[in-house]
């Protein structure tokens, strides 16, 4: 009797276990025409999935291109792409793939892959002159790799708390026990962690967890963020700073005093190799453009005119 019991109990665990993904999963949407349609912003059809971008400010302003972080899309970018357009500049901000409305092509979500992204969709635009370039958080290397691939093309880096050190992603790094993990824990667990990039967390935009939700419905975006993990955030990114500093470009770093995403103490490396402008910005966390706009949306203007 005993034994059956256990057999029961283990049968039903094992529904349990098997089933859990699918109940966690959100992914239920293909993004498709349909869905692209009632969507803000523009699309562009790049050889690896359309890109979901918004090119912004006067025709012919001097072109800034922005580049977001690991999960949240280009809205993360308002308050610069205001500041930015309302100075007179040319903003192009888009959605890596994976994230927001662009595609999430089922391949190898590395530095290759953005840096085509990037290029693909200048190309695309017809975009031919030398353009400045800002990148958040895993948006840095990604940057850094593309400068340093494309020197010609570009002209003053920003890097805003900038990815810097590789992260324990034990076990997401591990096949299927990774997949499984990523799909019941780790992504229903993102949108909690929004609140943990500010020190301050009423300064989160209050249409924030509504936007970034929205993603998570789209079929293909845990596959994508998981292949990020593994291809991205658990590998050293200093080679990508080392190669951007051979290009001798003019860069501006800023970082919140309270960052701890990626804290300044292991990646104060970065404004030494870069021999970048410097700005510590006090009371902010990993988003002190939104945190302390008062500080950082001028400092970006300054730089940027020089």
């Amino acid at each position: 009797m005993r034994k059956k019991l256990l057999i029961t109990l283990a049968v039903i665990v094992l529904i349990v276990l098997t089933a859990l993904p699918l109940v966690c999963s959100r992914e239920k949407i293909e993004l498709n025409e349909s869905v692209r349609s009632g969507v803000s912003g523009q699309f562009a059809e790049l050889p690896l999935g359309w890109t979901h971008f918004e090119l912004s400010g006067p025709e012919k302003g001097d072109l800034v291109v922005l580049v977001h972080g690991f999960s949240t899309p280009y809205f993360i970018w308002d308050p610069v792409q205001k500041s930015l357009t309302d100075a007179g500049y040319r903003v192009l901000r888009f959605d890596l793939y994976g994230r927001g409305y662009s595609d999430r092509p089922d391949t190898v979500y590395n530095f290759d892959l953005f840096t085509a992204q990037i290029n693909d969709l200048l190309n695309f635009l017809h975009i031919t002159e030398s353009f400045d370039i800002m990148g958040l958080s895993m948006g840095g290397p990604i940057v850094a790799h593309y400068v340093s691939k494309y020197p010609e093309r570009t002209k003053k880096i920003v890097l805003i708390d900038p990815f810097t050190s590789k992260t324990n992603t034990f076990p997401l790094n591990v096949p299927l026990i990774g997949e499984y993990l990523n799909s019941v824990v780790y992504i229903p667990s993102l949108t909690k962690g929004i609140s943990a990039d500010f020190v301050d967390p009423s300064k989160v935009p209050s249409d924030w967890v509504e936007k970034y939700e929205t993603q998570l419905s789209f079929k293909g975006f845990g596959r994508a963020i998981l292949s990020t993990i593994r291809n991205i955030i658990s590998l050293e990114p200093k080679p990508e700073f080392e190669k951007l500093a051979l290009t001798k470009k003019q860069v501006l770093v800023f970082w919140g005093d309270q960052d701890r995403t990626t804290p300044l103490e292991k990646g104060e490396y970065v404004k030494d190799l870069l021999k970048a402008e410097f700005v510590l910005v006090k009371d902010a966390g990993h988003l002190p453009h939104i945190e302390k706009p008062e500080v950082v949306l001028p400092a970006i203007s300054n730089f940027l005119s020089k």
